[in-house]
């Protein structure tokens, strides 16, 4: 079956997820932490962050939950009268889309085209919300003049209203969107959650080693597995896909 749809996760697949939201969560850690290093360290453990190697861990939920899912883990490290999750979630989602210094993990305007060429279309399902879509590869980031998010038809965060990964919401809303079966939709995601969400919606998978989580642990979940988005276009072409190129 041909392919009509290729559905991206964002961090660790379209950008770099510690170049990008490092400094981002720290930030937060230390305004929830009362500005103490020790109080924002224990919230970054809660969340993920691994003392011994300074990296945040694959699978937890800075790197690939929900920021209601960061909002209850910290709540559960705060004095009852101040962890409310709801609280937190309602502070932590404009606090973490301030000033972030994007880094793309390719050139994606290129890359993007290359890919409409084949005649499939784009979108994107993140568990981050549409504010930081907007934050980082949409029309208030630093990539805004790139027109990025001009060059796909879907987007969704965990707040648009088909739920976060790795429940199939997304995916089945942007197969949906198209009007294909699921087997027509490629989900490319650098962690479990992302070929998860594939999987249960039906989507084949692509795995992409951008992001902290290995091929061992993604093979399972995945058909394909490769370096990076960058090697789309060839698998598109292994597959049997013909690149037109996009109208004149």
């Amino acid at each position: 079956m041909s392919i009509a749809g290729i559905l991206f996760d964002k961090d660790g697949t379209l950008i770099d997820y510690a170049a990008t939201w490092e400094e981002a969560n720290w930030r937060a850690a230390l305004f929830f932490g009362d500005g103490r290093q020790d109080r924002a360290e224990r919230l970054m453990e809660a969340g993920g962050w691994d003392r011994e190697t300074g990296r945040t861990l694959p699978g937890t939920p800075l790197v690939a939950g929900t920021v209601r899912d960061i909002a209850e883990v910290w709540a559960a490290c705060m004095p009852s009268h101040l962890g409310d999750p709801d609280v937190i979630e309602n502070l932590l989602t404009p606090m973490m889309t301030m000033n972030l210094p994007v880094k793309p993990l390719a050139d994606l305007g290129p890359l993007f085209d290359e890919l409409l060429g084949f005649g499939v279309q784009l979108g994107i399902a993140t568990n981050d919300t549409v504010g930081g879509i907007a934050a980082t590869l949409g029309a208030t980031g630093p990539l805004a003049e790139q027109n990025l998010m001009g060059r796909m038809s879907f987007a969704a965060g965990y707040d648009s209203g088909f739920g976060g990964k790795p429940g199939p919401g997304m995916v089945t809303a942007f197969v949906d969107h198209l009007g294909v079966s699921a087997e027509a939709v490629m989900m490319v995601g650098d962690n479990t959650h992302d070929l998860e969400a594939g999987r249960a919606a039906g989507a084949r998978t692509v795995g992409v080693l951008t992001g902290d989580t290995d091929h061992e642990m993604l093979s399972p979940l995945a058909d394909y597995i490769l370096p990076s988005v960058t090697a789309l276009p060839d698998l598109l072409q292994d597959i049997g896909l013909k690149n037109e190129g996009l109208p004149g």
